[in-house]
């Protein structure tokens, strides 16, 4: 249907009835509500048992008394109106009758205000032509009937109203050739109809049949469907639990316009044809003519139907059209009054004289030209010149800011680059047209700096639950590194497909083909940053190429987690699976409030300002998703129930999938990465106590142990860092993230290995509390002298390859951890939006956007309360570091990136930049539609006709690399979704 019908909503009150669904639903929000109090009341309990101090207890005190405030706001937003807040409702049969009125009233106005702007009224329309077709294309039994034969002036509303009047079965098939018009005939069908109707009549309403599938919906099932999507107040229940628009198609008080039937995929004409047989009281069909006769050769003819045929156009009508209904009457009658064979042949359908009406008005332009034979040798040269000239013309109008060449341009450059099969122009399959490379690595430099936008702050703001960069350049190394996994993961690790299901085989290859990808950037650490000491990710001294390291393997873990999640790499747009259920969304936005509530009361406790401003935002998402209104999901409304089992397949196919991939690929780093470093090790003399190298003596401990002392004075720092629960020591002037110096001293620094602790330092400077105990020296070992630190560091090979698999196998073991969460997260909410019976495609593209930050927000929170757990089971000291907060934020962006709607922006700027397109493209669009070059289908765009597309195709120059102009900036994609969709006109098809 039209996008804009989703923007009128009838004024029509019938109230639903509820009966005892209101009041299971009302025990049930009960108990969930006693269910928290008793459990907030619980942990009072306990609390007061326990003892502790007042402070505590008066925070507990105030954290339940404002849990149990917050269940009362929630019960009422669930429940919503009181029994008697609500208006009386009517009986259904009462209310039936004022909603059939309020629907054509909201049909008239709409297809009214259409046929105005397209000009159908006037004083000489376009009156179409047509003639009774018998077998086989109509049904024997009634062919035969008193069709009224065509006569002066059935091209009009009243004569196609009359002929579908004859008709006893109610069945009037309008068959054509491209352009002859039927979607006109149509329209004026509908106005025809409204114009007789009286109260309490049946309401002719126009469905385009490119949105019907009939394997997957019934016809009425889906005719409902669209009656309540395209107005609101018909998507009321009903006491039977119907929806109103159900109600008035069983009652007999819709009267289907089906325009389109040859939009239908071939295939299933048949089964369509089953559909319309059993299911369509009456109504009126449009097909093309060859279409129509092959799907009754195939499936049998419609029962009851009859067919009319509509025919070429005389030129005494052309003639009196053009002269009459347009502003260049005297020069259309110079070319019309003997015109030449030709150009009577071009001029024979409706959309060659609606294209010559549009592209003469132009008082610049001379209808004379089309008369010209050495410009126009043949009919299809001039209809040529009538397609390449509608556009420019098209863009001409008033309050077009675009200019008619650069339209011109970029059209033909969408419809030979851009379109699929079918010739349609989907958002989502923007990317799709642009080569391999940016369509590869637009995403991952989107991830990047969606990653960094995210990082940057929590590291400088964030009190250290991320590890600082030592160094700009280092940040820059770091992030650069992301692109880089993060194209190379997309590369080598396809996710599951129909042909290749994620069974036993796709894991074992996927493992692989990670671990492989792994093993390169062992080689890399093992080359350039051997890990001589045993690992303290980001709490040592760093060396640069390491943080490039760092953000390839980040990158390809990014890769690994989407392609177990199921992530494809041609998404299409996503659904929310409660759309459609009359309860879900109250209780999302429930859910959402508690969270948030769960965030505050997280920072008013611990002061984690990143987990609490996850719980924030992620609670704040949920809320906006459950107020707007989005696209149905192509299934229907997904069950809790459905969501929860598959989350819980997810959850476990994830946690197995990563944690055997992340380990696996963990362990071969590791090994390798540490054998480059017992290698080096082992290769150095093994020099003997006692020996001074560069101001260090190396000594041995009372327990045999190495360790080395200097000659003379040093500075040393004692740091702090947030995420750890222990100071350090490092050198002054080392570049190693820290966020506080405790202590400082300069002296003699002694540096030993501790069998417990790995090497550590007694530290002999202040504070005082730190005084004589050992504290850590990885970073001091470090930056010895290499003579000196590969002595020091020297132990069985064993030993160093041990040392270097320990910390990246928990690593490996945290990505499998938070990789399940993300794939359950994933396979839930994996909801497929209808793209066929969408109102529009930006509605289509803001519900994308809408279930992707969902998807992102809940799968960040999932995996936040994971790393919290790990942090309270392992303790900041723990050789994660803050690998936990670094894995966990790139998770809920690169979801983001790698979704369709982020796929889109950055498919964007390509055809921009390369001349393709402008930069306001999902604008341009919605202009082209407006002004007639395009049409609507679902949530795609199709041009017009489609000999407009494969002309603009044919004539599409070659591609410049200049930068497409705009009269305006390029909008961010928020912006260019908020404009309501708009309705293409429908002159002919």
């Amino acid at each position: 249907m039209p996008a804009w019908w989703a923007g009128d909503r009838l004024t029509g009150t019938v109230g639903p009835w509820r009966g005892g669904a209101f009041f299971r639903q009302a025990r049930a929000v009960r108990r969930a509500g006693l269910a928290v109090a008793c459990g907030a009341l619980v942990v009072l309990a306990v609390v007061l048992v326990r003892g502790g101090d007042e402070d505590a207890v008066s925070m507990w005190v105030s954290v339940v008394s404002a849990v149990l405030a917050v269940c009362t706001l929630v019960l009422d937003l669930v429940r919503g109106a009181d029994a008697g807040e609500a208006a009386p409702a009517d009986p259904p049969a009462a209310g039936r009758p004022r909603a059939a009125d309020a629907l054509a009233d909201a049909v008239r106005t709409q297809w009214t205000a259409e046929a105005r702007r397209l000009r159908l009224p006037g004083p000489e329309p376009l009156d179409v032509p047509w003639s009774p077709v018998g077998p086989p294309l109509a049904d024997p039994a009634v062919s035969a009937g008193p069709v009224p034969a065509p006569r002066e002036g059935d091209g009009r509303p009243d004569g196609i109203v009359a002929a579908f009047r004859a008709v006893p079965s109610g069945r009037l098939v309008v068959l054509g050739e491209p352009g002859a018009g039927k979607s006109v005939v149509a329209v004026r069908f509908v106005l025809g109809v409204l114009a007789e109707r009286r109260e309490g009549d049946p309401v002719p309403v126009l469905f385009p049949l490119a949105g019907w599938d009939p394997s997957a919906s019934s016809l009425r099932g889906w005719l409902a469907d669209r009656l309540a999507a395209d107005y609101g107040s018909l998507a009321a229940a009903t006491g039977d639990g119907r929806t109103l628009a159900r109600e008035l198609l069983d009652a007999g008080l819709v009267l289907p316009v089906l325009d389109g039937f040859d939009e239908i995929p071939p295939a299933a004409h048949p089964a369509a044809l089953r559909s319309l047989t059993a299911e369509l009281d009456s109504g009126l069909l449009t097909c093309r003519t060859a279409a129509w006769a092959d799907a009754v050769r195939r499936g049998g003819v419609l029962p009851g139907a009859r067919a009319v045929r509509l025919r070429s156009l005389g030129l005494a009508a052309v003639r009196a059209y053009l002269t009459r209904a347009t502003g260049r009457g005297s020069a259309w009658a110079r070319v019309l009054d003997a015109p030449p064979a030709r150009l009577a042949r071009a001029l024979r359908s409706p959309l060659a004289v609606t294209l010559a009406r549009t592209v003469y008005e132009d008082s610049a332009r001379d209808p004379a030209e089309l008369a010209d034979p050495r410009r126009f040798r043949t009919a299809e040269r001039i209809e040529e010149h009538l397609l390449d000239a509608f556009v420019p013309t098209a863009f001409t109008e008033p309050g077009t800011a675009w200019h008619p060449r650069a339209a011109h341009r970029w059209l033909s450059r969408l419809a030979r680059d851009a379109t699929d099969s079918t010739g349609g122009l989907a958002w989502w399959e923007l990317a799709a047209a642009m080569p391999r490379p940016p369509r590869v690595l637009g995403p991952a430099l989107c991830a990047m700096l969606a990653t960094a936008a995210l990082l940057v702050p929590i590291a400088k703001f964030g009190g250290g639950v991320v590890a600082d960069w030592d160094t700009t350049g280092s940040a820059v190394l770091n992030f650069a590194g992301i692109p880089t996994g993060l194209c190379a993961g997309l590369a080598l690790l396809p996710p599951p497909t129909p042909q290749t299901p994620q069974g036993w085989r796709w894991l074992a290859r996927t493992a692989l083909r990670t671990t492989a990808a792994a093993a390169v950037v062992g080689v890399g650490l093992g080359l350039l940053v051997p890990p001589l000491v045993s690992s303290r990710l980001g709490a040592v001294l760093t060396p640069r190429p390491a943080w490039y390291l760092n953000g390839c393997c980040f990158g390809l873990i990014l890769a690994m987690l989407s392609a177990v999640a199921g992530l494809s790499h041609r998404p299409g747009p996503l659904g929310l699976p409660w759309t459609g259920s009359p309860s879900a969304p109250r209780t999302v936005r429930a859910l959402g409030a508690l969270v948030v509530f769960a965030g505050l009361a997280v920072y008013g406790y611990t002061g984690e300002q990143v987990t609490a401003a996850t719980c924030v935002v992620a609670g704040l998402v949920l809320v906006l998703a459950g107020l707007g209104r989005t696209d149905r999901p192509a299934g229907g409304y997904v069950a809790p129930a459905t969501a929860l089992r598959g989350f819980a397949r997810g959850l476990l196919r994830g946690l197995v999938a990563c944690t055997l991939i992340g380990v696996c690929a963990g362990a071969v780093v590791g090994v390798i990465a540490g054998s480059f470093a017992a290698a080096r090790v082992h290769a150095a003399p093994d020099r003997k106590p006692g020996e001074e190298i560069e101001g260090w003596r190396l000594a041995r401990t009372a327990d045999g142990e190495r360790a080395v002392r200097s000659t003379a004075a040093r500075d040393v720092l004692l740091v702090e860092r947030a995420a750890l629960d222990e100071p350090f020591a490092v050198t002054r002037g080392a570049r190693t993230s820290r966020d506080e110096e405790t202590g400082a001293y300069r002296g003699r620094v002694t540096i030993r290995h501790s069998p417990d602790a790995g090497w550590v330092t007694d530290w002999p400077g202040t504070p005082a509390v730190w005084r004589d105990r050992p504290v850590d020296a990885h970073n001091p070992v470090l930056a010895l002298p290499e003579p000196v630190r590969l002595w020091l560091v020297r132990r069985d090979a064993s030993a160093v390859v041990l040392d270097a698999v320990g910390p990246l196998v928990a690593f490996g073991v945290l990505v499998g951890l938070i990789g399940g969460c993300a794939s359950g997260v994933h396979r839930a909410l994996d909801t497929p939006s209808d793209a066929i019976r969408a109102v529009g495609p930006r509605s289509t593209l803001r519900t994308d956007r809408t279930a992707t930050l969902v998807r992102s927000a809940v799968a960040a929170l999932l995996a936040g309360a994971v790393c919290l757990l790990l942090i309270a089971v392992t303790g900041r000291g723990s050789t994660l570091g803050t690998m936990h907060t670094e894995l966990w934020v790139p998770l809920g962006t690169s979801t983001l990136a790698l979704s369709a709607w982020g796929r889109t922006a950055t498919a964007r700027v390509w055809p921009a930049w390369t001349g393709r397109a402008p930069w306001r493209l999902m604008t341009f669009l919605a202009d082209a539609h407006r002004l007639g070059v395009l049409r609507q289908s679902g949530a795609r765009y199709e041009f017009r006709h489609q000999r407009l597309r494969r002309r603009l195709a044919a004539t599409a120059p070659p591609v410049d690399r200049r930068p497409a102009p705009s009269p305006l900036p390029p909008p961010s994609p928020s912006e260019e979704e908020s404009a309501p969709d708009r309705t293409p006109p429908r002159n002919s098809r």
